[in-house]
């Protein structure tokens, strides 16, 4: 081939595929994807759970690392030695007696879910004296109404039961089933920046700055649940387990757990404690206050009541308050849906999945009609609004500045 019928080739630039092309590569890279994480699906699980652990302690690393100007590494490494000491405390002594605690707890719900509809009639065949009348609720027949009351609460109850014994189980056996989420997430919490870095790196150009801002407020929305409810989760769990045990009812620590537990259910999961309470009450023979059975579980109910208004009033506005910015009705029917198609998972991860599937949904029905998404409001609320630490250490120096202006 001589010089003239040589072929101009540019060997720096790379030929564009066309449309077609582009469509049926990307087709058989998404089911190339379908088909690894099927036959991985093993390890789906401890991966999720390893990245939920590293999303939840990154913020706490990147406050370490301010606070005192230490490496991430270090920060990371600091983090996991107190992780491990509290899953070793978990797994030995207290945490031992405390899975005992909860596992006979367990036991006593699907007991009490065995022997309900009989105890209702027993309840119901109790006269009742009101002042000068007398009520007999065994003379009606309420058959209809107990049967289906009691179809409608023993499967909770036992439900209820099953999940306090897995939790009791897995306290008990935490080192041995959490060390592949661990080390998965040590890894994860110490690249994750980078790893952030490489998903935007694989995005094209033009799109880049709208990735980095999705995965910014998808960080804040999942940060700021987990975050909260973590704290809600304690908070609340403490304070029924301390209220339940000064009223003397059964099992307050298994009760505190579940309380804690259930504080990730939207709606329904202070619900389903108040109902457990007060069947707790009624099933326990003796009371130290010396009670009838209706008399002291009207008592736990108003405890149950007003832990429910502490949290409600003073808790969630405080510690979560709009950090995702639903509607309850909105709320409501995710963690109804989401608990139909996937059990429990669904029923604890409905609020933040439907928080960050509004926030795409938004960006791509903006690009579809062909304007400019909004600008995001997660990161700038969060920014705008102080943290609740910070309100309370206002407050307290607020007090303390009249003290010091008498002092003057």
């Amino acid at each position: 081939m001589t010089d003239d019928q040589s072929i101009d080739v540019d060997s720096t630039k790379s030929p564009v595929w066309k449309q077609s092309t582009r469509l049926v590569v990307g087709v058989l890279l998404i089911l190339l994807a379908i088909q690894l994480l099927y036959q991985l699906r093993q390890f789906l699980i401890p991966f999720i759970l390893a990245l939920l652990l590293a999303y939840i302690l990154h913020p706490v690393v990147l406050r370490l690392q301010k606070s005192t100007g230490m490496s991430r590494g270090l920060a990371v490494a600091l983090i996991y030695v107190v992780i491990v000491i509290v899953l070793a405390a978990a797994t030995t002594g207290l945490g031992l007696a405390l899975a005992n605690r909860i596992a006979d707890f367990g036991e006593f719900l699907s007991g009490v879910s065995r022997d309900l509809p009989d105890f209702v009639k027993d309840l119901l065949a109790i006269e009742y004296v009101i002042g000068p009348w007398t009520v007999n609720l065994g003379e009606a027949n309420l058959d209809t109404f107990i049967d289906g009351i009691s179809s409608a609460i023993t499967p909770l109850i036992s439900q209820t039961g099953i999940i306090l014994r897995g939790v009791a189980g897995a306290t008990a056996s935490l080192v041995g089933t959490s060390v592949l989420v661990l080390v998965i997430g040590f890894y994860l919490l110490l690249y994750l920046e980078r790893f952030a870095r490489a998903i935007i790196g694989w995005v094209p150009a033009p799109y880049k700055s709208d990735a980095s801002r999705i995965m910014t407020d998808a960080g804040a929305i999942w940060q700021s649940f987990f975050r909260g409810q973590l704290i809600m989760g304690l908070a609340v769990g403490t304070m029924t387990a301390f209220i339940m045990s000064i009223l003397g009812l059964r099992n307050s620590i298994g009760l505190g757990v579940l309380a804690g537990i259930l504080e990730f259910v939207p709606i329904f999961g202070p619900w389903i404690t108040a109902v457990v309470s007060v069947l707790v009450a009624l099933f326990q023979v003796t009371n130290p206050w010396g009670l009838t059975p209706i008399s002291y579980a009207l008592i736990v109910l108003a405890a149950g009541i007003v832990i429910q208004q502490i949290e409600n009033n003073i808790l969630y506005p405080r510690v979560i308050g709009q950090s995702l910015a639903l509607n309850p009705l909105v709320v409501l029917l995710a963690v109804l849906a989401a608990g139909s198609l996937f059990g429990i998972v669904g029923l604890l991860l409905a609020a933040p999945v439907v928080a960050t599937a509004r926030l795409c949904l938004g960006y791509l029905y903006w690009k579809t009609v062909g304007a400019d998404p909004p600008k995001s409001t997660y990161v700038d609320r969060r920014k705008s609004k102080p943290s609740f630490y910070r309100q309370l250490a206002s407050r307290i120096q607020n007090l303390r500045k009249p003290k010091e202006k008498a002092d003057a």
